[in-house]
């Protein structure tokens, strides 16, 4: 079966993000790319996205940031600023309707 369907498969890219609360709360990833083409086996549309987004993080991040620190600190609206990608309503999630219901936390609680 073949993965790369011209149509209808399609990549996105998912920034920032951690599972670990040692430092800081656990944070969501927050997608920045959508509808990029699967093309197998070297991917250079969604390469050169990556590679864009990473250069951008080394030359303005601090030396102890991670990447999703860095979003946090220069903001979303500057973030798709600096990186050179389309910044849509649809691509930042900021529903706040399950706070009380959904567990924030990497504790474990019964």
């Amino acid at each position: 079966m073949q993965i790369n369907d011209p149509e209808h498969s399609k990549l996105a890219i998912w920034v920032g993000g951690k599972n670990s609360n040692a430092r800081g709360k656990p944070t969501f990833m927050k997608m920045v790319a959508s509808g990029l083409p699967n093309n197998p086996p070297r991917w250079p549309e969604v390469s050169a996205m990556v590679k864009k987004i990473l250069y951008t993080y080394k030359e303005d991040a601090r030396s102890w940031e991670r990447l999703s620190d860095w979003v946090e600190r220069i903001g979303w609206p500057r973030f798709f600023e600096k990186c050179d990608l389309p910044f849509t309503k649809y691509l930042i999630d900021d529903w706040r309707g399950s706070r009380a219901n959904l567990n924030a936390s990497a504790h474990i609680r019964f």
